[in-house]
This record gives structure tokens, sequence and C-alpha cells, in this order.
């Protein structure tokens, strides 16, 4: 008989944390949630710990499990050396009680990519807190584009609805033009002065992207100001998704949605209509299996991958 093995999917966001957990031993899927910790923004520290908490978690849910296969999709964790850190440091944390630990660490628009397509070529987009894209040829080349932070990047994003939606509220505050996400902005929050906004911004450290939802809102609306921060974001992340198609060779031509803002049906049908006037034959659709699955599928594979060479 061989040894209980669990196999752990991580989707770690800037907001939040999703754990997905099966065994080879039973179909029961345990499914966790702790804090966002986007390894840019948290340090190093502090996103181990946020994932140590919730693989124990799991652990006590699959006492009998002595082999762990991991896999976590991390928010800011792009760079090689960054993944490989993360991996070791959760490797020898859980390898007490002589347990057997393989753990991957991958930029979380890999896991995404995973769950759209298994390994397969097409391009996702996400847009939440953040926003990345990744594409795969069907060679298997990857690239990605994006994904520099929010001081640099997250075009389309969460983040940069809400504070594109905050400039034009100050804008109006100044007297520039007039635009119902003042009113929304009091009314929701109660910030209706400029000491407010300044001191909930930057003495408070609002999490500016709490606001996108009303930015759409009042794009819904009809706010021409709200509108055309919504087409302008959308914009953007088009342009970049001309520039990933110029990295990569042969695509299939398929892309998938992910992240927050997908579940915006105004924002996704924006986004749609945009990628449809410069591709239009191809398939445009937000993801069914969410990203933590495609973590799942990745700790999978990685075991198969790592028996086949023993």
């Amino acid at each position: 008989m061989g040894t209980p093995q669990l196999f752990i999917g991580l989707d770690v966001g800037g907001s939040s944390t999703e754990l997905l957990a099966e065994s080879d031993s039973t179909q029961t899927r345990v499914r966790l949630y702790g804090p966002g910790a986007n390894l840019q923004r948290v340090g190093f520290e502090q996103t181990v710990a946020v994932l140590q908490e919730l693989i124990e978690q799991a652990l006590r849910h699959y006492a009998g499990a002595i082999g762990l296969s991991i896999c976590a999709g991390i928010a800011g964790a792009g760079r090689k050396k960054d993944q490989e850190l993360v991996a070791r440091r959760l490797q020898q944390v859980l390898s007490d009680g002589g347990r057997n630990v393989l753990v991957r660490v991958v930029h979380d628009a890999e896991i995404a990519l995973e769950a759209a397509f298994e390994g397969e070529s097409g391009v996702v987009i996400i847009a939440g807190t953040g926003s990345v894209l990744l594409g795969r040829s069907r060679s298997g080349q990857i690239a990605v584009v994006g994904g520099w932070g929010y001081l640099l990047g997250d075009e389309g994003s969460g983040f940069a609805l809400g504070r594109a939606g905050l400039q034009a509220v100050a804008h109006a505050l100044d007297g520039g033009p007039a635009t119902l996400l003042r009113e929304l902005l009091a009314k929701r929050f109660g910030l209706n002065s400029r000491d407010a906004i300044i001191h909930h911004v930057y003495q408070d450290r609002w999490p500016l992207q709490e606001f996108a939802p009303v930015v759409l809102e009042a794009a819904r609306e009809g706010d021409a100001v709200a509108l055309r921060i919504v087409e302008d974001q959308v914009a953007q992340l088009v342009t970049q998704l001309e520039w990933l198609l110029w990295k990569l060779e042969e695509v299939a031509p398929r892309v998938a949605l992910a992240g927050g803002l997908t579940e915006e049906p105004f924002y996704v049908d924006c986004l749609r209509r945009r990628l449809q006037a410069i591709l239009p034959h191809w398939s445009v659709a937000v993801q069914q299996r969410s990203p933590v699955e495609g973590a799942l599928l990745l700790a999978r594979r990685m075991l198969a991958e790592e028996s086949a060479r023993v």
C-alpha cells in the first residue's frame, strides 16, 4: 500500500488566499480561506506565515497523510529566486514528523492558465486587485505581460479603477468635471470633503480597490466620467494583450478571463467588446474553473513528474 498522499493548491492574492486540498484516498475536498499575502506587499515572512497556517489547518482534516504535494500561485512572486525561497521555507517548516513534502511556487497567473487550459495553449487575463496577462503558445512557450504591481502597472485592475475614481472625485472637488462618483463616495463611505478623503487614503491606508465597484456602478448608470474610466482601463488591458501576442508565435485563439472583476458583468461586457474588436474570431469566456483548482492540478502533476523521475 502506497504512502497516503495529500494534494494542496493555493491561490494567494492581494486581498485573500484560498486553499483547496484533496487526498488520494477520498473524494472529499477541503476548501479554506485566509488573508491576502502578495509577496511584494507583505514580505517573505508574512507570506510564508499565511500559507503555513492554512496548510496546517488543512492537515487537521487529513491526519493520515504522510506525503504532501503543494503548489502555490502567489501574487507578486514572479521572480524565480522568490519562488524558490518561499518553496524551500515551506518545505522546511512542513517536513516535521517525517512527512515527504514537495512544494512548488509559481506566479498566480500560471495557476489561472492551468485552470483554464490544463497545459494547453491560450491566453488568460487576470483582473482582480491587480492585473496580469499570461499566454502559452502551441509549442509550450509561456510569456507574461503586466504584473508590475500597483506602483508601476495593474492596468484594468480593481486598484486602478478605484484610484482613477478617487482621482475623478478629487478633480471634481477642485472644480473639474462633475461626476456621480462624488455623491456615491459620500453616501457609501462617508467621505465628502478634501480633508476626509486625504486622511482616509493616506493615514488610514484605504485599499483603493474597495472603490472599484462604485466606479462600475456609476458607469452602469451612465456617468460620463466613470464610463470613461472603465473604458480607458479596459483599453489598456487589451493593448497589453496585443503586446503579449507579439511575444508568442502561435497561440490557440481563445482568451479566458479570471479574477474578481470577472464577477462584474458590466466590466466583462466592456472588456469582451474591446477584445472582439481586435480579435473577432477568438473565443472570449469567463473562466469557470477557479485558479485554485489550477494550483491543485499542478500539485498532482508535480507528484507524477517526480515519480516518473524516480
